[in-house]
This record gives structure tokens, sequence and C-alpha cells, in this order.
């Protein structure tokens, strides 16, 4: 029997004071398509490729600041190529007031190269691949 938790999917939910702003900010800085962008009111919803991230309306910073969710890619080439994109973008638009780690580092504890981005609201998403 399968395991019920066995998904090529989830969809962390995150707090942002301004749900379509965060939305959109995750399409300029992150490479989200614009079209895969769904804003209705204290509400959006992002998508790129098997990602997919919902924002809520939520003025309390502090909940998003200790909300992180972790998100493993296929490969450590795909790792590095995601964010080698990612680092071009925020040298070249600017990345404040979120960042980026400054390189994907190898955690040979637990077997992974990995790196994270904090976005405007303060909410952390985590990118690794096994190493």
């Amino acid at each position: 029997m399968a395991d019920p938790l066995d998904t090529s999917h989830t969809a962390p939910k995150f707090a942002a004071p301004d749900p379509g702003k965060l939305a959109a900010w995750y399409a300029t800085h992150l490479g989200f398509p614009k079209q895969a962008v769904f804003e209705k009111g204290d509400y959006a919803i992002v998508r790129r490729g098997n990602l997919t991230l919902h924002f809520w309306k939520c003025d309390d910073r502090q909940i998003a600041e200790n909300t992180a969710c972790y998100t493993e890619l296929s490969s450590v080439a795909a790792l590095n190529e995601l964010y080698a994109d990612l680092l071009a973008r925020s040298r070249k638009e600017g990345f404040a007031p979120g960042r980026i780690e400054n390189t994907p580092v190898d955690q040979p504890g637990h077997g992974m190269r990995e790196f994270h981005v904090w976005d405007p609201a303060g909410n952390l998403i985590g990118f690794g691949a096994s190493l």
C-alpha cells in the first residue's frame, strides 16, 4: 500500500501584510511566472514548477518571521542553477527588503547542499538537494 504522505507537491501558507504585493515580489525577484500569480483580496497564490506558495493577510510580522518551509530540488546542479539565477536577479534588481544567502552550503551531517531566501514579509524558504 502506498504511503498517503508520498506526495510530489506541497503548498505552504505564509503570512503577509499585503498578499498581492508579496506575490508580485515573488514574480519579480524569484522568477515565479506572472501568469502563475493568483490574487483575490486578502489571499494570493504563486506557483513555479511544483512549488506553490499561498499568502494570507496577516499584519503580525512576528508570525511570518517564525514561519518557514524547506523544499528539496532534484539535484545539486538544479540547485546551483536556481541559486545562480536568484543571485543574479538580486544583484541586478535589488533584493531588499528580502534577502538570499551568499552561497549554497554543504551540510554533510544530513547530506544536503542548501541555501535560504527570506521574503520581505519575513517568511523563510530553504532550498536543498542531496549531495
